[in-house]
């Protein structure tokens, strides 16, 4: 294939990016009702931001840091719940498959920047052992972060392994 082929998008490509924005906005007040109503149920206030990106959703849950604390759960398992829920409903609703990112407070950002620097620990630690490295189990976009964070790195390898609740990334040195 030459550049102008990869480079282009194709008119199937260009529509299927037009039919994911539609299905976004339409999205927007599902998201905004369920979670209002989820979170009322649970005795949660909340004020529910929204933003629309290229791929999906993101929302805000600004709330106290008490209920922050509640909404986020143990390792992140009640806002990741949530988030979950979240697509099922619009999935439910016949809005396809797009992403939708909650967070709390910053949480996801501040979960981010942590694995990233366990990666740079974990990295010195393989490279200077040749032993590969098991992380706890942790959830699909974390995994994500961790198995992109090595990328950067040359002579290591990541796998994920495991099922369910302890699927977790494995570092190998290559």
């Amino acid at each position: 294939m030459n550049d102008k082929q990869t480079s282009e998008p194709s008119p199937d490509n260009a529509a299927d990016a037009a039919d994911l924005q539609e299905r976004i906005t339409e999205a927007v007040p599902v998201v905004r009702s369920f979670l209002e109503t989820v979170l009322g149920l649970m005795g949660v206030e909340v004020e529910v931001d929204i933003d629309e990106e290229e791929n999906g959703l993101h929302c805000d849950l600004n709330t106290s840091d008490e209920e922050g604390g509640l909404l986020i759960g143990r390792h992140g398992a009640t806002l990741d719940s949530l988030q979950y829920l979240t697509l099922r409903v619009l999935q439910a609703e016949g809005l396809g498959r797009m992403r939708i990112t909650l967070d709390v407070g910053g949480y996801r950002g501040r979960r981010e920047k942590a694995l990233r620097d366990k990666v740079k620990d974990v990295v010195r630690r393989v490279k200077d052992s040749g032993r590969p490295y098991h992380f706890d189990p942790m959830s699909a976009m974390e995994r994500r972060v961790v198995h992109m964070a090595i990328t950067e790195h040359d002579g290591l390898r990541t796998e994920s392994e495991g099922e369910g609740r302890r699927r977790h990334v494995v570092v190998f040195p290559s």
